[in-house]
């Protein structure tokens, strides 16, 4: 196994960094390996060296964005509290990380929208386990009797999807209903909270 130095990390950070915004804006029939080569002044040949193929560079950004979420879903969901005490710190972080990186709201849509012509010949889902810790959360509020009998994986599709919608359409919607940006964030967030808690308390959040 080829041991990265500290060195090497650190430039494999920065591509995938670059990469991340390229493909975020172009996607990834619209951004070359000579692209992101060129928005990091190096040689093409310095890329491919940490990157042999540009499905191979995409692949490690979609990975990247899959274990910031990952880390999202597990500090959400880990620690004190019961059940509902977690829920909301879940929702609450999955939301502040959506509005801290549009950027890669926009690229997992994108993404989506690109495999669906070709799922047939993906390997992996780089959002698989994503989906599948989130679903585990919500059946284990299920089983003690905290949650209400819901599809845990339809949970799953609507927050992400409405989250992620919300965070790529913002500037849009904000025009197209004639309300400042500041305005309808502040008001999705809230609906989002109480939407979240309706919809999976037992309770109805009425705590």
């Amino acid at each position: 196994m080829v041991q990265i130095t500290a060195k090497g990390e650190r430039a494999r950070q920065q591509i995938l960094d670059v990469a991340e915004r390229l493909f975020a804006a172009r996607g990834l029939h619209g951004t070359s390996v000579r692209d992101v080569a060129g928005e990091l002044s190096i040689p093409t040949a310095s890329l491919l060296h940490h990157f042999p193929r540009k499905e191979r560079l995409y692949g490690a950004v979609l990975h990247r964005i899959a274990e910031q979420l990952v880390e999202v879903l597990d500090r959400g969901t880990a620690g004190t509290g019961d059940h509902a005490t977690k829920l909301r710190r879940l929702t609450r972080r999955f939301w502040r990380w959506s509005q801290a990186r549009p950027d890669h709201c926009v690229l997992l849509l994108r993404d989506m929208l690109d495999r669906g012509a070709r799922i047939e010949e993906a390997s992996r889902i780089p959002l698989a386990p994503v989906i599948e810790r989130c679903a585990a959360f919500i059946r284990e509020g299920r089983a003690a009797g905290a949650f209400r009998p819901i599809d845990p994986v339809m949970f799953v599709i609507h927050l992400a999807g409405s989250v992620s919608y919300f965070g790529v359409a913002l500037p849009v919607l904000a025009r197209a209903v004639g309300r400042a940006p500041q305005s309808l964030v502040r008001d999705y967030r809230r609906d989002l909270k109480e939407s979240v808690e309706r919809l999976v308390l037992v309770d109805g959040g009425e705590s």
